[in-house]
This record gives structure tokens, sequence and C-alpha cells, in this order.
């Protein structure tokens, strides 16, 4: 009977060392997606400094065809739930909370981008508008690490792609369910995922300001190893720098949201 333990406990321990997602989240999978905050590669619940993710990531990921779409998401899975005004959000497309990484906890979309192409090497091939541009992390002080999570899903040919961009509205973003999401007719498997966390140690204050921002540029990223859409000027994997960044959001909720952080 040991032994079967042993045994069962080992295949926890592989699973769960090998699972590009949190345990306990869904969808799920164990396949990597290659992501790079300027360098710094992301390993599987790796704990990133806030200022070190404030540039849109570069992604690689070789696809099985060359005419291969995708669909790419940041999602945070630990916005709190407690300071939500459950009141304000959308009854149709918001309720009930998506689930978090935990109870009272739920998710907020950070990133979104349809029709994402990539080369036979795995290099970025960007030639699309984000429907949710780059939101970089900003957890409130005092808070637990944040859990940001990655997913990559095939866009198949009878996938109807958003028109609604919602740079603008970042209040629509919250309580985002991916697992819903990945039903939708059109969205293919979830091929591949990442995550990492962000903590911010510093001392909560009484006003609990939200400072971050959503930005878009003027133009998009193209060709090998391009970077999506960002908050400050970017580089792309060759290293040209793209300009022409400018803020769209100067606050990241209304009124109702004031004072939270993502």
């Amino acid at each position: 009977m040991r032994f079967f333990t042993t045994l069962g406990l080992a295949a926890g321990l592989i699973a769960q060392a090998t699972a590009q997602t949190p345990p306990g989240t869904s969808p799920s999978t164990n396949n990597n997606l290659n992501v790079s905050f300027d360098g710094t590669r992301v390993t599987p619940g790796i704990r990133l400094a806030r200022e070190s993710t404030l540039i849109t990531p570069t992604f690689n990921f070789v696809p099985t065809s060359s005419n291969q779409s995708f669909i790419i998401f940041l999602i945070d899975l630990s916005l709190s739930t407690t300071t939500l005004n459950i009141s304000s959000l959308n009854a149709s497309t918001q309720l009930p909370l998506a689930p978090g990484i935990a109870a009272n906890r739920t998710a907020i979309l950070h990133f979104e981008q349809q029709g994402v192409r990539f080369a036979a090497n795995g290099s970025l091939i960007n030639s699309t508008i984000p429907v949710a541009y780059y939101l970089p992390p900003n957890p409130p002080a005092g808070d637990i690490a944040h859990t940001y999570v990655f997913y990559l899903f095939e866009q198949q040919a009878i996938f109807r792609p958003t028109n609604v961009t919602l740079s603008s509205t970042v209040a629509s973003r919250v309580s985002f369910n991916i697992a819903n999401f990945s039903r939708t007719a059109g969205v293919g498997p979830l091929l591949a995922a990442n995550y990492f966390t962000v903590q911010n140690n510093a001392t909560a204050n009484a006003t609990g300001t939200a400072g971050a921002t959503a930005s878009r540029t003027s133009g998009v990223a193209t060709g090998t190893g391009g970077a999506i859409a960002s908050v400050t000027p970017f580089r792309g994997a060759a290293g040209t720098l793209a300009t022409g960044v400018q803020t769209v959001v100067a606050g990241v909720f209304a009124a109702a949201l004031a004072g939270l952080m993502l």
C-alpha cells in the first residue's frame, strides 16, 4: 500500500512540475509558451518584479502549419472581490464572477490579441491590433502575490474576431472567464501557456490609488520576433525599436472601481 501511495505522490509531483498553468485552475496544459520580458524568460510560477513587466513581452511558439492563427491572453487570477462594486458590473457578461486563484478572488483581463501568427522558427509575426491592450501588473500594496497567466489558443477559421477594443474600457475586463471563452465557436484547443507572479510589498496606504495605465501604439509591430503593443517603446526579438507609444487611458477604472489595483 505504501508503494502505491508513494507512486501516486510522485506522479502528482511530476504533473505539478510539468504544468504550465497554476495548479487547480482551468483550462490547463503541460505545453510551454515561450515568453520573455525584455530578455528575462518566464518560467512557470517565477516571481517577477513589477518593474520588469512594464513592457509587453515577446512570444515564441512553433506552429504546425504556416496558416495557423492564434489568440493570446494574459489574465490575472488574483483580483480581490472584497473591494468590487458588484452592482457596477454587467450582469450578462461579468456575473457570476469568473473563478480566480482562490476564494474571494476573480480574474481580470490584462491582454488579448487575436489573429496572431508565428513563423516556422517560432518567432511572432504581428499584424493585428490587440482587442485588449497590454495592462502591466500592478497589484495593491500588502496583497498576496498576484498570479498572471498567459494562454495560447488556436484560432480556427470559423472564429468570429472581436471588433471591440477594450483599451479604454478597463472596467469591462473585470471577471473575464477564460474557461467560458475557450468554449466559444471557433476557439481551438489550448496549445500552450505560462505564468508568473508579482507582489507589491510596499505598505498599503489609505487611498489605494490605482496607478496602472493601458497603452497602445500608433502602429503595429510586424516582422520576426515583433512584440505586440506596449506601454513604453518596445523592442522586438531582432532588437528594433518601435515608437509612437501614447497613453490612451489616464486611469484604469471608472469611479465605481476607484482604488482597485491589479
